[in-house]
């Protein structure tokens, strides 16, 4: 078994998966740039949910896009509505991200044995929070 920060030496790809992670971090920057100035009642944008096309409900991942664009507009209250566990999700890939990062940098590898369980814990709980929305008739439209 894998002792939680096991190191290992430093991969001939490391400069490319340093500079992988930098460029997803600006990627991510630039996203929430946009969002900010994203106009959702002008532009709504274009149904991409193949479960929302197939069967014309909402998956349960439905509405965190337009959630991400409310909370990037400081629109906290209104994001919430748009997707309950927008903001627990973010929290969750900002944390994968910087566990990402320690990685490349360091090598150490924290986290992997929680990565599973929390997985399966986030699904679980977006089937969830989608079985209740659904159930109260609060699906996004």
């Amino acid at each position: 078994m894998r002792a939680c920060a096991e190191t290992e030496p430093a991969a001939p790809g490391a400069r490319a998966g340093r500079w992988l992670w930098g460029a997803t971090g600006l990627a991510l920057v630039a996203l929430a740039v946009f969002a900010a100035s994203w106009d959702l009642a002008a532009h709504p944008g274009p149904v991409l949910c193949a479960f929302r096309r197939a069967t014309g409900l909402a998956c349960p991942a439905c509405g965190l896009t337009r959630a991400a664009a409310l909370a990037a507009r400081g629109e906290f209250a209104a994001a919430f509505t748009a997707h309950p566990l927008f903001a627990l999700l973010a929290v969750e890939a900002a944390g994968a991200w910087l566990l990402w990062g320690e990685r490349v940098f360091t090598g150490r590898r924290r986290g992997e044995r929680w990565a599973a369980p929390l997985l399966l814990a986030t699904a679980a709980l977006l089937l969830a929070v989608w079985l209740a929305r659904l159930g109260a008739g609060r699906l996004p439209g």
